[in-house]
């Protein structure tokens, strides 16, 4: 005779998932600090900076994740009404959890677990939905400012001496999300999949002018973020026309967010890209990477730091309540 699990079980289960959580967040935080911050110099770099950029790069951080809370807000909303607050508790708890998962997956596990009575995969396809947007946003930016660089600055990545991004890597990128989409169509008509109807119609529960509503807050998050690099680059003195500028910085985000990356090497992979793409317009890579490094720091780590105190009131179990 098999017993049922106590209430009590799950308490601890719980307490043992949120614990190992934040253990694995603040140590991989730590250590990917130490490292970055030893291997490129970071501290000699920061003491030739100027500071007037840093503190609105700063105030931006609550802007960002603001307006990501605002998504939240609105994307979950079909299935749990929650107010700001509670939604930029979720977001940031997500980030924790996300911190040391390859390409941040783990960031909607966060969101859906602090729910407490909508369906646990209604709300990760929610989240998926808003993570897809924000995704095309910067795939249309990296192409956009592809065909800046090629066509209004004519031949501006020979004479930059480097290989220009191919333009079968973007069109493959927007071949697989139309691959996605038919899939999904299909998927929707196809009756084997009319168990799963609930799952499949979450996208129908927006309307056209909600996804617009979702897609202008995350042009506008993606412009924040930018901008937040700009900021960054000019702290270490990296310098250029703004057009160029942002259009690197556009090529720069395209590349690490289609490009997978586990959590041990994405330091790494932004710090390399960065440079790839700035170190011909200015050759002090350790500026670069180390405005990148300050840049996740002040987006991902110091956010992920404040999730941790939200990681508590996730519920794993509904046997807890």
């Amino acid at each position: 005779m098999t017993t049922k699990p106590t209430k009590r079980f799950y308490k601890v289960i719980s307490l043992l998932i949120k614990t190992v959580i934040l253990i694995l967040s603040f140590c991989y935080i730590w250590q990917k600090i130490a490292i970055a911050v030893h291997t490129t110099g970071f501290s000699a770099v920061f003491q030739n900076t100027n500071f007037s950029y840093l503190l609105p790069t700063i105030c931006l951080i609550f802007v960002n994740w603001g307006i990501e809370a605002v998504k939240w807000k609105i994307l979950i909303a079909k299935f749990e009404k929650i107010s700001f607050p509670k939604s930029l508790s979720s977001v940031l708890s997500g980030v924790t959890i996300s911190i040391f998962t390859p390409n941040r997956v783990g960031e909607f596990a966060g969101r859906i677990f602090y729910l407490q009575k909508a369906d646990k995969m209604q709300a990760a396809i929610a989240s998926m939905i808003g993570g897809f947007i924000q995704l095309l946003i910067t795939i249309l930016a990296g192409i956009a400012a592809y065909y800046i660089l090629e066509n209004v600055y004519e031949d501006f990545f020979q004479t930059a001496q480097f290989v220009s991004p191919n333009m079968a890597i973007l069109l493959f990128v927007l071949f697989v999300l139309f691959v996605i989409a038919l899939l999904f169509i299909y998927a929707k008509r196809n009756r084997q999949f009319a168990r799963y109807k609930k799952y499949i119609d979450v996208l129908g529960n927006y309307s056209s002018s909600e996804l617009l509503g979702i897609a202008a807050l995350s042009a506008l998050r993606y412009a924040v973020f930018s901008f937040q690099y700009f900021l960054v680059l000019r702290l270490f003195g990296v310098n250029a026309g703004p057009l160029i500028f942002f259009s690197l910085i556009a090529l720069t985000f395209f590349v690490t967010s289609v490009i997978p990356t586990f959590a041990l090497s994405e330091i790494a992979v932004r710090g390399a890209t960065a440079v790839y793409f700035f170190g011909p317009l200015y050759p002090n890579s350790t500026a670069i990477v180390a405005a990148s490094l300050l840049l996740w720091i002040l987006n991902l780590a110091i956010p992920a730091l404040v999730g941790g105190l939200f990681i508590w009131k996730l519920k794993f179990f509904n046997e807890q309540e």
